[in-house]
C-alpha cells in the first residue's frame, strides 16, 4: 500500500477525473458554477489528508517543500495548497480548488505530461510515502445555497482555517440543510460577519457528509467566533443541539484548525502575487490554481 502513495497522492486528480467524465457527478454537482453571491470561492474541490508517522513532521515538510520545487522548475501547472493541522494527529490537508470537474480532468493529463518528463518528482514523492501512515481523498462541490457571505471570503489573505465535517445517517439531507440556514438567517438578524462555504462530498466517505471551511487571518478570530455563537444561541426559540433529527440522524461534527502551510503549497504566479510572496515561481499561471488558499509572508 505504501508503494502506491505517491499514485494517490498526485494521481488521484487523475482518477476522480474519470469518475466525473464517466457520468458519476450528480447534476447538483455538475451545475456549479460561480455566482455574484459566491465571489471567487470555487466551484469544485479535491481535497486530500496525509496522515502522518509520528516523530516525521520536520521530515515530511522538508521532503514536500522539494517536491514543491520540483513542480516549480519542471514547470508543471498543478496548483495546490497545504493545510497544517494545529489540532488532532499530526496530518497535512490539500486543498485543492476548481472552477469545475472538467478542469480536474485537465490536471489530470497535465500531471502524467509533467510526472513523464521529470521521473525524479516521483523519487521524491515514493520517499514521502514512508513518512505516511494513511491517506484519504474526497470530491466534493460547493453548495450555494448553504454558504454565509461568501463573497466576503478573501483566501489571499488566510493564515488559519477551521474546517468542520459533518456526517449523519442517509435520508436527513433536507433537515441538515434546513438547520444551516436557519444559522444562516440568525447571523444576518445579529448582523455577525463570520463567513463560511459549505461542500457536499459526492466521493469519499461512505456517510452523507458536508465539509464547512472558515477561513482566519489569526487565531483570535476564535475567540471573537465563540463570543458572537453565544450571542446567536441566545437568540434561538430552539436550540439546534436538541433538536429531535440531529439525534435520529447521528450526526457527527469533527472539528480541526489548520495552518496554511507555505512551504508545502505549490501556487501559481498569479496566487503568488496576490498574497504578496516573495518566492520565485516559474510555472505559467492556470486555473487550476485560481481559488487555492495560500499563506501571507
Amino acid at each position: 500500500m505504501q508503494k502506491q502513495f505517491s499514485l494517490i497522492r498526485r494521481g488521484s486528480i487523475a482518477l476522480l477525473a474519470c469518475l466525473a467524465s464517466a457520468g458519476g457527478v450528480p447534476a447538483a454537482a455538475q451545475n456549479v458554477t460561480p455566482t455574484p453571491e459566491t465571489g471567487v470561492t470555487p466551484s469544485a474541490l479535491l481535497l486530500y489528508r496525509a496522515d502522518l508517522v509520528s516523530g516525521k513532521e520536520t521530515a515530511y515538510e522538508q521532503t514536500e517543500s522539494e517536491i514543491v520545487q520540483g513542480y516549480t522548475d519542471a514547470k508543471i501547472p498543478i496548483y495546490w495548497s497545504a493545510l497544517e493541522a494545529v489540532t488532532g494527529s499530526p496530518h497535512v490537508l490539500y486543498f485543492d480548488g476548481f472552477d469545475n470537474f472538467a478542469d480536474i480532468e485537465r490536471s489530470g493529463a497535465d500531471l502524467a505530461q509533467g510526472l513523464d518528463a521529470h521521473p525524479e518528482i516521483g523519487t521524491l514523492q515514493q520517499k514521502l510515502a514512508d513518512l505516511v501512515a494513511a491517506t484519504r481523498t474526497v470530491l466534493a462541490f460547493r453548495r450555494d445555497d448553504l454558504g454565509y457571505r461568501l463573497s466576503k471570503i478573501n483566501l489571499a489573505k488566510t493564515n488559519f482555517v477551521r474546517v468542520a465535517i459533518f456526517q449523519f445517517r442517509a435520508g436527513y439531507e433536507d433537515e441538515f440543510a434546513d438547520a444551516i440556514r436557519t444559522r444562516a438567517r440568525m447571523y444576518e438578524t445579529t448582523e455577525i460577519d463570520t463567513p463560511w462555504m459549505i461542500y457536499q462530498v459526492h466521493s469519499g466517505y461512505s456517510r452523507p457528509t458536508y465539509i464547512e471551511f472558515q477561513p482566519m487571518n489569526s487565531l483570535s478570530e476564535i475567540d471573537d467566533a465563540l463570543d458572537r455563537n453565544a450571542k446567536v444561541r441566545r437568540g434561538e426559540a430552539r436550540p439546534l443541539a436538541t433538536q429531535k433529527w440531529i439525534r435520529d440522524a447521528d450526526l457527527s461534527i469533527d472539528i480541526q484548525i489548520y495552518r496554511v502551510s507555505q512551504s508545502m503549497s505549490h501556487l501559481s504566479p498569479a496566487n503568488e502575487a496576490a498574497a504578496g510572496s516573495t518566492k520565485r515561481r516559474s510555472a505559467s499561471p492556470a486555473a487550476t490554481g485560481k481559488y487555492i488558499l495560500r499563506a501571507r509572508p
